[in-house]
């Protein structure tokens, strides 16, 4: 990277794409430098001649799109105006805007193979998937060679719903330029929508590690791991986000949502400790087995629950008439089988020696006809990401599983709501199928 400066972007005279990268990352090297860039550029309202496009370039870097476009309006025309606006008009969904200002950047002398595939994805996301793929087709020969090819290729390939070619064309882009954001932004986001959490993380980290860490991807790596229920590692990924843009609005509200989620699981948990603790203190002392003899004298202490006979020392259970060392030994052992004492305080006992009965589920009738169906993956249901990875969690492979499963039990699993619940039963409604009930 050229030695550079921010102190010397205004005065800047030729920007191409490595020039706008290299002052990009030195933007977003820190809070601090975003801030003072921000600053920069705010003291420019009456820039004039030369200094109005780096004052627009200016506004681009910072993601201040549509303030962008009113400068590079405002802008001598030239080929690195019409380029950089097309990159905002894009960035706003602008897509027609964007095409007509990649056409002007090619007709004015920028890289005419770089503007005819960043049109072609512009078509893309506007739903002129047949238009793009004849620009990239025209421009095959010409772009084998070029990592911008392939990346277009494989969002074609995308739009097509084609997958394992996307990822191809995505990875030859990546092996002709290693520094291909685009290319492997796109390939963790194939291996997010494939419940590849693993490769997923690796390459978004790869992107975030960068000195200009690409904010969708930290974004997108915070939700992997709100899903993961690593919370912690979720809300640093959105801390990064907010260091170098401080009113990120998506990412304010979802490290909001992150830090509420963390602290509910916490208290989710000592409720249920609480709750686990509670129904065993409150287990009939007759579920035990116990001598006639014991029970009697238990009986006559007024002793009707677990929780009444831990509040008990050994020798205020011998100080009572006719309660024997047998007796006592007796009492002591079918507690120590459970992890329990005589004495023992309600919150010394270890809940994770206590199991809790799972209610029976009835099981599914399968309409005449539907057997076939139920051993499919449940892949083939097409659902949410979201609501795969919840269903990866309950080891759930087969629609046969799936529908062996009641709501309530789909309800508790972590991050599955109501939304998810819902497009699965849509989903078996369609098969004419349907989760299973509690006896």
């Amino acid at each position: 990277m050229a030695e550079r400066d921010l102190d010397n972007f205004l005065s800047e005279q030729d920007f191409d794409l490595n020039t706008y990268n290299d002052y990009a990352d030195l933007v977003y090297a820190s809070g601090r430098d975003r801030e003072r860039f921000d600053s920069l550029i705010n003291e420019q309202r009456s820039a004039s001649g030369a200094a109005k496009l780096n004052v627009a370039i200016g506004l681009l870097i910072l993601n201040r799109f549509s303030e962008a476009i009113e400068w590079f309006d405002k802008a001598g025309a030239g080929k690195t105006r019409d380029y950089f606006k097309a990159q905002a008009a894009r960035a706003l969904n602008r897509y027609d805007e964007a095409v007509e200002a990649y056409a002007a950047a090619a007709k004015a002398g920028w890289d005419s193979l770089d503007c005819e595939l960043n049109a072609a994805v512009a078509e893309i996301r506007a739903g002129k998937v047949d238009a793009a793929a004849k620009r990239i087709a025209a421009q095959e020969r010409a772009g084998v060679d070029r990592a911008v090819w392939h990346y277009a290729s494989g969002y074609l390939a995308e739009a097509n719903d084609d997958r394992e070619a996307a990822a191809a064309a995505y990875a030859k882009a990546l092996q002709l330029d290693a520094n291909h954001s685009e290319s492997l932004f796109r390939m963790a986001w194939l291996s997010d929508l494939a419940g590849d959490d693993e490769q997923a993380i690796e390459l978004y980290e790869q992107l975030a590690s960068r000195p200009r860490a690409h904010v969708n991807a930290l974004i997108n790596l915070a939700v992997v791991f709100e899903d993961r229920n690593e919370y912690d590692r979720a809300a640093a990924a959105l801390r990064r986000v907010l260091g170098v843009i401080p009113n990120h609005a998506r990412a304010r509200l979802f490290l909001r949502d992150v830090e509420s989620s963390r602290s509910m699981v916490i208290n989710e948990d000592a409720v249920k400790r609480d709750e686990t603790r509670n129904r065993l203190l409150e287990t009939p002392i007759s579920e035990f087995e116990l001598s006639v003899r014991a029970r009697n004298c238990l009986k006559k202490m007024q002793i009707r629950s677990l929780g009444d006979l831990l509040k008990l020392s050994e020798a205020e259970l011998l100080s009572y008439k006719n309660f024997g060392e047998t007796s006592l030994n007796e009492i002591k052992n079918l507690l120590s089988k459970r992890g329990l004492r005589l004495g023992q305080r309600p919150e010394e006992i270890d809940i994770s020696m206590i199991q809790t009965p799972v209610a029976p589920t009835q099981k599914v009738a399968v309409p005449a006809g539907s057997e076939g169906v139920l051993a499919k993956p449940v892949s083939e249901m097409e659902l949410s990401v979201r609501a795969r990875r919840c269903l990866q969690r309950l080891s759930i492979s087969t629609i046969g599983d799936l529908i062996q499963h009641t709501e309530p039990e789909l309800l508790s699993t972590r991050n599955f709501g109501v939304t998810s619940l819902n497009e699965i039963k849509a989903r078996l409604s369609e098969m004419n199928l349907s989760l299973a009930t509690k006896q």
